[in-house]
């Protein structure tokens, strides 16, 4: 049985990430012109050379994001598409003009570099734009089966009670056909409408409300003890291969969903002393909790139901109502997955939810969070700018950086350097939002000296070692390792205030 279907990565992120590089690198940077004034430059190709590198770095955001793989991979869809209209609009373009001398190389390595990016931006927001109506359309489909299953459960659970009532209290403490008095029948039809309203609470709550760490055990355990209530003649067995409390992402409703399925278990028996097996299990991303019935199995619309988010078309009380309302919590509120096996005894219900993690992402799903790689953004930004600061002081020019790229100036080196900042800025946010070493999280201090840590990391291994190397590889000699003290400090100071910057934004936020 497969977990919930979540990804820490989304590899559409990759893929807009390797147009925005790709065509800053072989187009973009090879147009500069590296003896340009810096006013030259920034009037030029700065501002191609900041979308280029700020669209790598928006796609390797997506690719660690806790966005849906979907989301992530129809942005990345239209990004390619972007990208390869304009290479055809180009590749027609110059067979229109031909050789023309008045088109020089330097201006056609412009044009190209340009005309890619626009494209690849352009993609990129066409792709944002989809994603969200189909995301906005998919809420909507799953509001729209909440209210269905709300207008069913009035009509069939709760007017129709009412209705019984209403006629059984005209007789009084007379006694039914079925040697039942009168205000036994209300009693039982008045705990139903208990038991919907129950379920409506379950169903129809604040749309932003998110699943939280809650104990399956003590879920189960409810669930079952309702149930041998209601089915005195039935047994229902609890194996949990785990000791003590297990977690999963739910609410105070999962006994309701697990006591429908209980439910269903037993009265779909093929004998009257139904026997039902639960089984809760655990894996690394999720807890899995497996229902196995002896009935003759689940019918493949009512299975439907469970697995692909398919309501019954019609008003039909037979499909069960409690089916359509487990598959509305464990999957669509949840965010977990249910899978229907037919055995040779009967049928047994997989419900796996995922696990929480000690980390922000408990709410959020697998990924970092949007706001977290914006809290990423501004401190990567920010300690980019002093430590690009200190490194001039201390160095005289950041130009060197803007060598590993083929063009050795000034701006070009800013623009690189802000770039390396937040793509390392964004690998830190994945390493502590995913793990929270030493619950740094809630702890700012403690933040900002690990920040200060992954700083002196840097300058070890990406300064000491790779751009050295990186700078030899281009035919430029540097000495390996290369552990300046300039450089050092500088790395120091990056770590500190990016540390910081991102607790105070991550202190904020909770």
């Amino acid at each position: 049985m497969d977990g919930p279907r979540r990804r820490d990565i989304k590899y559409g992120g990759f893929v807009v990430a390797a147009v925005g590089f790709l065509a800053t690198r072989y187009t973009v940077l090879e147009s500069i012109d590296p003896s340009a004034t810096l006013g030259a430059f920034l009037l030029g190709q700065a501002t191609f050379l900041v979308l280029g590198l700020g669209l790598t770095v928006f796609g390797i955001g997506l690719s660690v994001s806790s966005y849906d793989e979907s989301f992530v991979n129809t942005i990345a869809g239209w990004s390619l598409l972007g990208t390869l209209s304009m290479v055809v609009v180009l590749g027609l373009t110059f067979v229109g003009i031909g050789d023309a001398t008045e088109v020089s190389t330097a201006t056609r390595s412009a044009l190209v570099a340009n005309v890619l990016i626009g494209g690849s931006i352009g993609g990129v927001l066409t792709g944002v734009r989809t994603a969200l109506n189909d995301h906005n359309r998919h809420e909507l489909s799953k509001q729209a089966d909440r209210l269905t299953v709300l207008n069913r459960i009035l009509r069939h659970e709760v007017l129709n009670k009412v209705n019984v009532i209403r006629g059984y209290a005209d007789l009084g403490a007379e006694q039914t056909a079925g040697g039942a008095s009168s205000l036994q029948v209300i009693q039982r039809n008045a705990d139903r409408i208990d038991d919907s309203i129950t379920e409506l609470r379950a169903i129809v709550g604040p749309a932003d409300e998110r699943p939280v760490p809650t104990d399956v055990s003590s879920a189960l355990r409810t669930a079952i003890d309702d149930v041998s209530a209601g089915h005195p003649e039935a047994t229902v067995t609890l194996d949990v291969d785990a000791d003590g409390e297990i977690r999963a992402l739910a609410d105070a409703h999962l006994d309701t969903a697990l006591r429908h399925l209980l439910d269903n278990a037993i009265v779909y028996a093929r004998t009257d002393d139904a026997h039902v097996a639960v089984r809760v299990s655990e894996t690394a991303d999720s807890v899995d909790i497996a229902i196995e019935d002896e009935g003759p199995g689940i019918p493949e619309n009512v299975a439907a139901v469970l697995e692909e988010r398919r309501l019954p078309e019609y008003d039909d009380p037979t499909t069960g109502f409690g089916l359509t309302l487990v598959r509305l919590l464990t999957v669509d509120k949840y965010g977990g997955v249910v899978s229907v096996e037919s055995t040779d005894e009967g049928s047994v219900v997989t419900v796996s939810l995922p696990r929480p993690t000690d980390n922000i992402t408990d709410a959020e799903g697998y990924g970092v969070p949007p706001w977290v790689l914006g809290v990423t953004t501004v401190a990567g930004l920010t300690s980019g700018v002093v430590m690009g600061l200190v490194s001039q002081s201390l160095t005289g020019s950041l130009a060197i950086i803007g060598a590993l790229y083929g063009v050795m100036n000034g701006g070009v080196g800013w623009i690189l350097h802000l770039f390396h900042s937040l793509v390392f800025g964004v690998l830190f946010a994945v390493a502590v939002t995913r793990r929270n070493p030493w619950h740094v999280l809630q702890r700012p201090t403690a933040m900002t000296a690990l920040g200060g840590v992954y700083g002196l990391f840097l300058w070890f291994f990406a300064s000491g070692f790779v751009m050295p190397l990186w700078l030899r590889a281009v035919g430029i000699p540097a000495t390996v390792p290369s552990l300046s003290l300039p450089i050092f400090v500088a790395h120091a100071v990056w770590g500190v205030v990016f540390g910081g910057v991102f607790a105070a934004g991550i202190d904020r936020r909770q």
